[in-house]
């Protein structure tokens, strides 16, 4: 870790560790750094930095920990953080005393994590977000006192919470699967928006747009599964609507009711769409987000196969035409689905996933690697459950076609997973396509290549699905 004067330009390493490290930020007096050293989701550490001693002090944890949204108080005694510290299986808003150790929470939404929070400047106003089975629910008020639910807001996702410098307003970031993300401000417990995207502006007919429904189902070992399920507006054919279950990266992640262009470009082309938190999904408490680690990866696939026998039992659905698509971690569950559960689906598409954990981890960035490793297993003394979960030892199982996407510069999931998926499928003659974006990194981010991208999908899934 560095730290360069900005009127000379002079850098200098003021620490040096082992795993990812990220800033948090200066306390007031520029004498003290907060950094969390993350060596995986769930295990995280936070060290106090003391830049002219060069030391870096450990807080104090029982455990492995998370810590999110690290900041020093404006007294420059305290900071303030999301964590699970002291075991809960929730994240909290807690305040900190890097002198004793001690740990206060100020605020816990009992079965919800709370995922962000403003203070005021002059400290008496509080602003949290917590996270209702993927809503947002966005709370302002008197630090020590009630804090009510701001209503009015899209019904959907709250993000990015600041205070005006008077602490009189709080602006947000909001957005909902019909409501494009907007600015919005509240003053005296009053939503107003001050930037409202209007989809017309794009082309888009409002009407045309969908929200899904949070529904459940089963999996094999009797755990409730939650997912979103949206349905075109369009009436079925008489075998019912072909349906696509999109799967999000991560690992640790969430489909939420969020504004997606992607899943309204399904809905509006006649598929159904069906998202899914599979164990190992974030939002729903730290046991969840660890129940498919390592030994227990095939487990979330295992819910993937009982998401498409769910879609399979609904009135309105062809299970017959079931199709399966994801990006990064999300494009491997779609690989791994179709080696695991070859019988499923009809048509598949794969951003950028992972084939084979080994390649992946030697090939992926080297500040990632031993982060990834935490999560998938080591590749030196799990060689054993990182071949067995590897989807490229079982591609001989596919039946399907695929579709497969991937930049020539992802430093995170490296193009070698995806060539050697799809040369495995077309030495056995298995109906692979594969487009390759020039230049595009982890995602594609250029509208000509998302253009092109949601373009090939559509066209995919019209064509096998």
């Amino acid at each position: 870790m560095f730290v360069q004067d900005i009127a000379t330009g002079t850098r200098r390493c003021i620490h040096q560790g082992t795993h990812m490290m990220t800033v948090s930020g200066w306390r007031a007096d520029g004498n003290r750094l907060a950094a969390v050293a993350d060596r995986s989701y769930g295990d995280m550490s936070l060290f106090i930095l003391d830049p002219e001693a060069g030391t870096a002090q450990p807080f104090p944890q029982p455990g492995p920990t998370n810590w999110q949204s690290v900041r020093w108080s404006s007294d420059g005694r305290t900071l303030l953080a999301l964590t699970d510290h002291g075991g809960s299986d929730d994240m909290r808003l807690c305040r900190l005393d890097p002198e004793s150790g001690a740990v206060a929470v100020v605020y816990a939404a009992p079965g919800r994590d709370v995922e962000a929070w403003a203070i005021s400047t002059d400290t008496t106003r509080l602003a949290t977000i917590e996270n209702d089975r993927g809503w947002s629910v966005l709370r302002v008020g008197a630090i020590d006192g009630e804090r009510p639910e701001i209503v009015g807001l899209p019904h959907g996702i709250v993000a990015d919470p600041t205070f005006s410098p008077d602490g009189f307003r709080l602006a947000f970031t909001a957005a909902a699967p019909t409501e494009p993300p907007g600015l919005w401000v509240v003053e005296d417990s009053t939503a107003r928006p001050i930037y409202r995207p209007d989809p017309a502006e794009a082309g888009i007919d409002r009407a045309s747009l969908i929200e899904p429904e949070l529904v459940a189902w089963e999996s094999f070992d009797g755990r409730r599964i939650p997912g979103w399920l949206a349905l075109p507006q369009v009436k079925p054919p008489p075998g019912g609507h072909p349906a696509v279950i999109w799967v999000h990266g991560g690992p640790v992640s969430q489909a939420r009711p969020n504004f997606r262009p992607d899943i309204q470009m399904l809905l509006a082309q006649g598929f159904a769409a069906l998202m899914p938190n599979v164990r190992g999904s974030s939002g729903y408490g730290r046991a969840w987000c660890e129940s498919d680690d390592r030994g227990k990866r095939l487990d979330s696939v295992a819910d993937l196969a009982a998401a498409a026998r769910f879609l399979a039992s609904q009135p309105l659905i062809d299970g017959g035409r079931i199709g399966v698509m994801g990006q990064s971690y999300g494009g491997f569950m779609v690989l791994s689905a179709i080696t695991e559960y070859p019988e499923l689906w009809k048509a598949t598409v794969d951003y950028y996933g992972i084939a084979d954990f080994r390649t992946l981890l030697a090939g992926t960035g080297p500040w990632r690697r031993s982060h990834r490793a935490a999560e998938y297993g080591d590749p030196e003394q799990d060689e054993t459950l990182l071949d067995r979960i590897s989807p490229l030892g079982r591609v001989d199982r596919v039946r399907a076609p695929l579709l497969v996407l991937h930049g020539t510069r992802d430093p995170r999931v490296p193009i070698g997973e995806s060539e050697q998926f799809v040369s495995a499928l077309q030495e056995r003659q298995m109906p692979v396509e594969y487009l390759v974006f020039d230049y595009a990194g982890h995602g594609f981010v250029r509208p000509a290549d998302r253009q092109r991208a949601y373009a090939a999908v559509a066209a995919f899934f019209r064509k096998h699905l």
